[in-house]
């Protein structure tokens, strides 16, 4: 019976140095050669699937990226694709813009900048960064499509940003702290486990052959929905541990715990 493998990438399917062990990838490579499906969800945006899979020389199934918000198959058609209803993007841009704080804003494409960063604070393996000094009155085009918004502070600096937007928007948007120095605002129907939900109702995929696997507390979402759900890694945190079914090393002893036949 095909399988469905969905995992993280950072820390995960790779390791803090963003290398893939020799043994993880071979058995990564059997596993899909047997006719089962794999996918990459990550917080990265889709370019950066695509370089991995391309460097490890495997193609997913699917690839979801910024944590759930879009997904694309491997024919580059877009699954689903969760952007913040234009409607209320006058009310966030009142919020965050104008504080003094570094705002960024992706689509389901690219990251929009205010101003070129640090070529050390570059994070990403594609870098898909457009600089737009005018980025809030370009947010607001109607061919814009904002997915997420990325604000770099700390604690004390969020927290009027978190009232206020509760206050206005109540539950319309998601807003989170994904960091001491970060807090991200984006569709409250994005998720990794929402993402994957979706995959298993489409492709009809039955519980017992989903297997999911992480090591962050964004991963957690992903663990109801199959009794395959595994914490992987010497970075998984103690919450992603105690919520998973099972803790492994590492990917190729996930996929080898599935047994002979994949």
């Amino acid at each position: 019976m095909k399988k469905l493998l969905v995992c993280d990438l950072d820390g995960t399917l790779l390791d803090k140095n963003n290398n893939i062990d020799d043994y993880s990838l071979k058995m990564l490579k059997k596993f899909i050669d047997a006719g089962n499906d794999f996918s990459v969800c990550t917080g990265r945006l889709d370019a950066d699937i695509k370089y991995i899979e391309k460097l490890l020389g495997v193609n997913g199934a699917y690839r979801i990226s910024q944590n759930g918000a879009v997904i694309y198959d491997r024919t580059d058609e877009i699954v689903s694709a969760l952007t913040i209803p234009d409607r209320l993007l006058p009310t966030i841009n009142d919020v965050v813009f104008n504080r003094g704080l570094r705002v960024e804003v992706s689509t389901s494409t690219n990251r929009y900048f205010p101003s070129p960063r640090d070529a050390n604070q570059v994070a990403e393996f594609v870098d898909t960064s457009i600089v737009e000094p005018r980025l809030a009155a370009n947010v607001l085009h109607p061919s814009f499509h904002a997915v997420n918004y990325l604000i770099f502070g700390d604690n004390q600096s969020f927290q009027p940003i978190i009232t206020e937007l509760h206050e206005k928007l109540d539950n319309l948007v998601n807003v989170q702290q994904t960091s001491p120095s970060s807090l991200e605002i984006f569709s409250p129907e994005a998720s990794k486990g929402i993402a994957v939900k979706k995959l298993i109702t489409q492709q009809g995929y039955s519980k017992s052959q989903v297997y999911v696997a992480g090591d962050a507390e964004n991963d957690i979402t992903m663990f109801p929905l199959t009794v395959h759900n595994f914490a992987v890694g010497s970075l998984a945190s103690t919450a992603t541990i105690a919520a998973a079914n099972k803790h492994v090393a590492n990917i190729g002893d996930l996929i080898n715990s599935m047994g002979a036949e994949l």
